[in-house]
């Protein structure tokens, strides 16, 4: 008896990376790493606080003082890291919501393609637009740049469709009474749908602190000139000498240019994680890949 070709596939795990692919994938993460640092704004402020460091030289103003530098980086870095932290939290409230609203919605869908005691899967492709049009209009409400209550609106009419489309289905599916199990399971999940909704769209109609996001924005703009007597005081510590170079030394630039490309690479990473659903940041939601199989079935 001859050997059944139909078998089901088989899930093959990719291969290890060689080491010329691990070598290539970390100079590539590495090249992306300076130009994510590297921005025209990022930019701007290194040379204005060299410019501020180098007033500040024996040749110029000739002032520094020493300070603690746990003052500097708790007063300048934490609340930068704070801000991060707010935001980092506030994208993953959001995928989690997300993935609630996708998930009920594949349920739902799934019910009206195996429950129909015909089988001619005509509710399961009525279904399948109202989802299609309901994951659109949130997609464009949670995308757009400007808060909309008309968008609002649409959405909840979407609902309202859906729960009239789930009423209309009870008889099709041999359910004759509104509160069956089975219709009560349908009830449940456009609950979970709506209130998963509802979650990530406070997280998009609210933001972190304004105050705090403020104070981070000053600080990283006058932090750096502020400190340039402070960097300068480098050059005797380098020189073991009273006496510091007329011009600065490599300690006190070093330092100043760290310092900067330290805070402003925090507040980029805060500003791309501020709105994860615009989809410009490499940290922002991936549309794509949310409405893409084998999630619901309007993607």
């Amino acid at each position: 008896m001859a050997e059944d070709d139909t078998s089901s596939p088989v899930l093959e795990l990719p291969k290890d990376p060689s080491t010329w692919e691990a070598l290539t994938s970390h100079l590539q993460t590495l090249v992306d790493g300076i130009r994510f640092a590297s921005t025209w704004h990022t930019l701007f402020m290194v040379l204005l606080s060299c410019l501020a460091t180098l007033l500040c030289t024996k040749s110029m103003l000739d002032f520094s003082f020493d300070t603690s530098m746990s003052i500097v980086a708790v007063g300048t870095i934490f609340p930068l890291v704070f801000s991060v932290q707010a935001s980092f939290q506030r994208r993953e409230r959001a995928l989690a919501s997300l993935a609630s609203l996708k998930g009920a919605i594949f349920a739902v869908y799934l019910m009206f393609r195996t429950w129909e005691k015909e089988g001619t899967g005509k509710w399961a492709a009525e279904a399948d637009q109202i989802f299609h049009k309901l994951l659109d209009d949130i997609e464009y409400y949670l995308r757009h740049p400007n808060r909309s209550e008309e968008c609002g609106n649409v959405i909840y009419d979407g609902f309202a469709t859906l729960a009239r489309k789930m009423n209309d289905f009870g008889p099709a599916a041999g359910f004759t009474k509104g509160g069956e199990a089975g219709m009560g399971r349908l009830a449940a999940y456009l609950q979970e749908i709506m209130r998963a909704f509802e979650g990530v769209r406070a997280i998009r109609d609210t933001e972190t602190p304004v105050g705090l996001r403020l104070f981070c924005f000053a600080l990283i703009h006058v932090a750096p000139i502020l400190l340039a007597p402070y960097w300068v005081h480098f050059c005797a510590k380098q020189h073991h000498s009273e006496i510091p170079p007329q011009y600065g030394c490599e300690a006190c630039y070093f330092v100043a240019v760290t310092f900067v490309l330290i805070v402003m690479t925090l507040h980029r990473v805060q500003v791309e994680l501020e709105d994860p659903f615009d989809g410009d940041g490499d940290d922002d939601i991936k549309w794509e890949v949310w409405r893409g199989p084998p999630g619901p079935p309007g993607g």
